[in-house]
């Protein structure tokens, strides 16, 4: 017990020590959180303008590309070149625009798709209507193309920024002009300064292309925010968007910008750890502080742990105070003070408790010492010795009252046993009360289970009368149920805690009924009207009581029935 007292003091110790540093350790992390916030805006931010940018960029190159495109297309070179098909002169032609889009294959093809001349033409198809399948295939209905297509390239499939027109002459479709763009690791790292990020681009889901230097090109994020993904130990930062130019029928483009941000998470890291580590070491040092003083208090806590188990056990031992001005001397001095208040109380508990029941010993002693009282239900028993007379008559006065109190006993037994109340003794009589000062809705069958219970004690009392040559005690008990008036009675200075009313007069009057109703026990008919379901009781007939007008009909009470007998009797 003792060392769980002192384990109890240094939790207690230690718990301090935490209450007190925990808040700031919870604003260090909380302030790392708010840094990766932070982080992850700026990212948003960054990310956000990479993909204005980006679309910018789509822009003005279309923009650029179908202007020169358009205006080559429609001189009158391109269109006699192909009428013609003069390859040379054609060459010469699409070598120029070449020149102007260095990244990018031209490709001049006649009606049918064969291509008549190129530039930049290493890994050129060798024709856009057959090889390409249906990326072309509204080119030679007439119709422009232009936008993200799949190819298929010298080397295998792939994917370009094309744009492409119709060539006419005489309004006639003669051919087409293309400029493709591939998309490759150059195509993107030529975009990268530009965007100031990483880029990866996928078509249904698939990586097609993506920076040469690029450290995560498997990353992807699926949100609509950018988000920080963690592989190999480093820290990106991405987002994928969608760009609208280049989204197609059967065709979704995603484009991911990321950016490594390990070193900021690292520096992140580091002012957590060195601040943590900081309240860390503050912690130790106040702790083992506490620790001492806890031993410090070991002596004094010792003293009144100790004392205070005898005190469980209900030895009153105070503790020595030792003279240190401080919690401590106050501890021993309140202890002490608490030890002599609760002698004080039990003896006078123990006192009044001779005079009154426990149970109003308690309602007094919690307070309840003012003159007045409340209606409450209850049931009382009233209990009597037939012909008590002649019986005193022939004992002695110091014999007849330890007559009378080896009877009392097992009859107060009966009813505290029931949790009932004995109110008063009148004489050889009992008044007892169930429900008062706190009522229950099982006083009334508890009432009654008390009165068979006093029956039965009274036999074993007459058996061992007979051996002592005392005289036989026979006794008429009769129960009620109703509303009373229970509370402190007579005068401020001496008082007396009872019940008052009706009921009260009218069990009196039953009990007093039995001997000419030549039964032991008798039972109102409200009180019968509350228990029938639990015990057996033969009706008899209704009385005229004195006092008052009414008749009661009145049930001679015979035992519990069998299945209550037997619950009770289990409980016993």
């Amino acid at each position: 017990m003792l060392g769980d007292v002192m384990r109890s003091v240094r939790v207690k110790l230690v718990a301090l020590v935490l209450a007190c540093v925990t808040p700031a350790i919870v604003a260090a992390v909380l302030r790392s959180f708010e840094a990766e916030r932070d982080l992850l805006e700026q990212v948003e931010r960054r990310m956000n303008a990479s993909n204005h940018r980006f679309g910018v960029e789509l822009d003005e190159d279309r923009a650029n590309e179908n202007a020169a495109v358009s205006l080559v297309a429609g001189s009158s070179e391109i269109q006699q070149a192909l009428t013609a098909r003069d390859a040379t002169g054609a060459a010469r032609l699409v070598e120029a625009l070449g020149d102007a889009y260095p990244r990018g294959i031209v490709l001049l093809t006649d009606s049918e798709g064969a291509v008549l001349a190129k530039a930049n033409a290493d890994g050129a198809p060798s024709s856009l209507s057959k090889e390409s399948g249906a990326a072309f295939a509204e080119l030679f209905d007439g119709q422009p193309v232009q936008g993200l297509v799949q190819i298929a390239f010298s080397g295998g499939p792939g994917f370009a920024m094309a744009t492409a027109v119709p060539v006419r002459s005489a309004g006639a479709l003669v051919g087409a002009l293309a400029l493709l763009t591939p998309v490759t690791a150059k195509y993107l790292e030529a975009l990268e300064p530009k965007l100031n990020a990483d880029l990866s681009l996928r078509v249904n889901e698939q990586l097609v292309a993506a920076c040469a230097d690029h450290p995560a090109p498997q990353l992807e994020s699926h949100d609509a925010n950018a988000t920080l993904k963690e592989l190999n130990g480093k820290l990106f930062a991405l987002k994928t968007f969608r760009p609208e130019k280049l989204q197609k029928s059967g065709m979704e483009v995603e484009v991911t910008a990321s950016r490594d941000v390990t070193e900021l998470r690292d520096e992140v890291r580091k002012d957590l750890f060195t601040e943590v580590g900081g309240l860390c070491a503050l912690s130790l040092v106040v702790l083992g502080v506490a620790i001492r003083f806890a031993s410090r208090m070991g002596g004094a806590v010792r003293a009144i742990a100790d004392a205070a188990e005898q005190v469980k056990t209900g030895k009153y031992v105070n503790v020595p105070v030792t003279p240190t001005g401080d919690e401590v001397e106050m501890l021993a001095t309140t202890f002490n003070a608490m030890v002599q208040g609760l002698k004080e109380r039990d003896q006078l508990r123990d006192t009044f408790g001779r005079y009154v029941t426990r149970q109003v010993a308690d309602h007094l002693l919690k307070g309840n010492q003012t003159l007045g009282g409340e209606l409450v239900p209850v049931t009382v028993l009233f209990s009597d010795i037939r012909s008590f007379t002649s019986i005193s008559e022939r004992m002695e006065p110091r014999a007849l009252l330890d007559f009378l109190n080896e009877y009392f006993t097992g009859m107060v037994e009966s009813v505290m046993h029931h949790h009932g109340v004995v109110d008063k003794f009148i004489g050889d009589a009992i008044m007892a009360v169930f429900g008062a000062p706190v009522p229950d809705p099982e006083d009334p069958l508890r009432a009654v289970r008390a009165a068979l219970e006093m029956r039965a004690r009274l036999k074993k009392i007459n058996e061992a009368f007979k051996e002592r040559d005392l005289p036989e005690i026979r006794t008429g008990i009769g129960l009620h149920s109703g509303q009373v008036v229970a509370g402190n009675m007579g005068h401020a200075e001496r008082m007396e805690y009872t019940v008052i009313g009706d009921t009260v007069n009218l069990a009196s009057r039953l009990e007093s009924m039995t001997k000419e109703l030549k039964c032991d026990v008798i039972l109102s008919e409200d009180l019968f009207m509350q228990v029938q379901a639990f015990v057996n009781a033969e009706p008899l007939h209704k009385i005229k009581v004195k006092g008052r007008d009414q008749e009661v009909m009145v049930y001679r009470l015979i035992d519990l029935k069998a299945g209550v007998r037997q619950t009770a009797e289990a409980t016993a």
